[in-house]
């Protein structure tokens, strides 16, 4: 480990430096607050200077390295008179990781350097780690940027909003047109988030747009996605979704529904007439010869909305933990206010419940207008 001493005391440097080389690390040493700032640049592994040192304080130097994310998860012990109440104070604000009382007890620093040196290697664990989870994120985000740029058509009937539980919505939305023009949608809620969500994304896109623009219908093509899904992903992750069909003159509706809550057929008085429950498991769960593709199916005469949404939204809950619900999802569609549509009225009030507070669970919403 390298390690940097900022100490005016010349016994002070001789004790310490001596502790340090006969634990097998190395040390450089200033004794002045400036010269401490520009011995950063050479990246020490732990920081122990005085706490009053000349130009900066070391109070101030520790701040400085706190503020700084390049050497925030560094160690930093100040010498400080634990005496002073003063001292003790500025000790508290300026953000340092530990002290060593002065005057200087050998055993209590040969002690206190061990662990620091420990919550160093943690602080190495957790920021490489922390860098891991943010690369795989950018894939994953990759990945579904990827996967929505494949459908270059505007639905312009048609609203969707996402709300991330984290550093992006892993929930996948999408849709395709057949050659008869009829419209199919897909909206999936994955087990896991990130690159877990993302993984099983790109083998469900590739058969969702490859059948439909082959002229399949959506049974076949949820039989299919479930068959792949069962093959390839790991035990105890799946995809809870709800397939569409949407016939080209908006006349006729087709639902396959595993896992996610009810479709909403709405009406121009802002009535649900319908609803469609889910009465599969979801995809990836059951063996290719156990799945069962049934679909149900919908006349929308007097239908003006149709409403679809994942499990965040249901389960998003407040600052005083109360849920959303479907009860209070119908009472927001029922509900007569100003907004345009039924899709504004959801989104709109969705915000309002959370209270800016992030979702635990990624939030889907789509809703299809019909008239």
């Amino acid at each position: 480990m390298k390690i940097l001493l900022a100490l005016t005391d010349a016994a002070s440097l001789e004790t310490i430096g001596d502790l340090l080389l006969s634990q097998g690390h190395e040390f450089n040493s200033v004794d002045d607050g400036n010269e401490l700032v520009e011995a950063m640049r050479e990246n020490p592994d732990m920081v122990i200077m005085d706490a009053n040192l000349p130009g900066i304080s070391g109070y101030d130097c520790c701040r400085l390295i706190k503020h700084d994310d390049k050497n925030r998860l560094k160690p930093v012990v100040l010498l400080m008179p634990t005496q002073e109440l003063a001292a003790w104070a500025r000790f508290s604000e300026c953000g340092a990781d530990d002290f060593i009382e002065l005057p200087l007890k050998p055993h209590v620093v040969k002690a206190k350097i061990k662990l620091l040196l420990r919550i160093n290697e943690l602080y190495q664990r957790l920021d490489a780690s922390h860098r891991s989870a943010e690369q795989e994120i950018r894939i994953a985000k990759h990945m579904f940027d990827s996967i929505t740029k494949r459908q270059p058509q505007v639905v312009d009937f048609m609203d969707y909003w996402g709300l991330s539980a984290g550093n992006f919505c892993g929930d996948l939305f999408i849709f395709e047109r057949t050659h008869e023009n009829h419209l199919h949608i897909f909206m999936g809620d994955f087990t896991g988030h990130g690159l877990a969500a993302a993984i099983g994304a790109l083998p469900v896109s590739d058969i969702f747009f490859a059948m439909t623009r082959n002229g399949f219908g959506i049974e076949r093509i949820v039989a299919e996605i479930n068959r792949k899904l069962y093959d390839f992903m790991p035990t105890g992750k799946f995809c809870s979704a709800m397939v569409l069909r949407l016939d080209a003159d908006n006349s006729k509706l087709e639902i396959w529904n595993g896992g996610l809550p009810p479709a909403l057929l709405v009406d121009s008085q802002c009535k649900i007439v319908s609803q469609c429950e889910s009465f599969h498991l979801p995809l990836g769960i059951a063996e290719p010869s156990d799945f069962q593709s049934q679909t149900q199916k919908f006349e929308l005469s007097g239908i003006q909305s149709i409403v679809i949404c994942s499990d965040g939204l249901i389960e998003a809950r407040n600052s005083l933990g109360e849920e959303f619900g479907e009860d209070r999802l119908v009472q927001v569609i029922a509900r007569q206010l100003k907004e345009r549509n039924v899709f504004n009225k959801i989104k709109l009030n969705t915000l309002s419940f959370l209270e800016g507070l992030e979702p635990h669970d990624d939030i889907s919403l789509a809703v299809i207008n019909i008239n």
